[in-house]
């Protein structure tokens, strides 16, 4: 299974992380080398910042940017891929369940998220797939809010994103890819990877000694230039919000609103 780790060229830190992580687990990856804000000139910024539902933060855009960047490896290569964010950290059955995925050849798949992030998601009320051996469940994914560190991104999956770029603005990158309705979407259930940042929320770990090198909106407050500009911004939220509320009643009797699981157990607590 074709591996992608974003990663910024000074996370050296990271790199060497999940270096071991996936050395491992006997996966081989490739590095993507990730947009920096330092890469990002004043014009750029201003021209690809300011059309979503909000005003994206510069760290935000690179996030955004590092993601584009490894889907069009997945567009070009016509190969399945792992995409990483460089803060990912993975269950010890993750390789087992690549494989199982790898053995079902899904021909109608664009993507499957394997990750979980403290918020509810909209999934179909029985699974899709189930693999009895490692006591994992595939659903329907009809809408997630939050998280894109860990994703497989089949080569449709990375034409229907960079298509849709075409015509709508750059957003947080897990906003942007889940609100793509055309994808066909799973969800990994119990969740295979988790982010840093949300293993003392699932009790994988007491304390929190890292900071993100990712930028992460959860408890970004919104700053605006002005009164008209803000007005500008809450009707896209307005909109945004009302076709998330359209695409939740299209599924609603065959969906159903809830917290993914996660097993503490497959997660080598001695290795974090």
């Amino acid at each position: 299974m074709h591996v992608l780790i974003i990663n910024l060229k000074n996370s050296i830190d990271r790199l060497v992380y999940q270096e071991k992580q996936l050395s491992r687990m006997g996966l081989h990856f490739e590095r993507v080398n990730a947009v920096s804000t330092h890469d990002l000139s004043e014009e750029e910024y201003q021209q690809l910042g300011f059309g979503w539902q909000r005003p994206l933060r510069k760290v935000e855009l690179a996030c955004f940017l590092s993601h584009k960047k490894a889907w069009e490896l997945v567009l070009k290569n016509q190969e399945v891929a792992l995409i990483l964010e460089d803060d990912a950290v993975l269950a010890s059955h993750l390789p087992e369940l690549l494989v199982q995925i790898e053995e079902q050849g899904f021909k109608d798949v664009d993507l499957v998220n394997f990750e979980v992030r403290s918020r509810k998601k909209i999934i179909s009320k029985q699974p899709t797939y189930t693999f009895p051996v490692l006591k994992t469940e595939l659903f329907e994914l009809y809408q997630d809010r939050t998280g894109a560190a860990g994703y497989l991104l089949y080569p449709s999956g990375a034409q229907k994103l960079l298509a849709r770029l075409e015509h709508s603005a750059p957003a947080i990158a897990d906003g942007f890819i889940f609100s793509c309705y055309e994808l066909r979407s799973l969800q990994v259930e119990p969740a295979a990877i988790i982010q840093e940042d949300q293993m003392k929320a699932y009790g994988l770990i007491t304390t929190v000694d890292f900071d993100s090198t990712i930028g992460r909106s959860e408890n970004y407050k919104t700053e605006y230039s002005s009164t008209k500009e803000k007005k500008k911004f809450k009707k896209r939220r307005i909109a945004g919000q009302w076709l998330m509320a359209c695409r939740y009643l299209s599924v609603f009797f065959k969906a159903t609103k809830r917290f993914i699981l996660l097993d503490q157990k497959r997660f080598n607590r001695t290795q974090m």
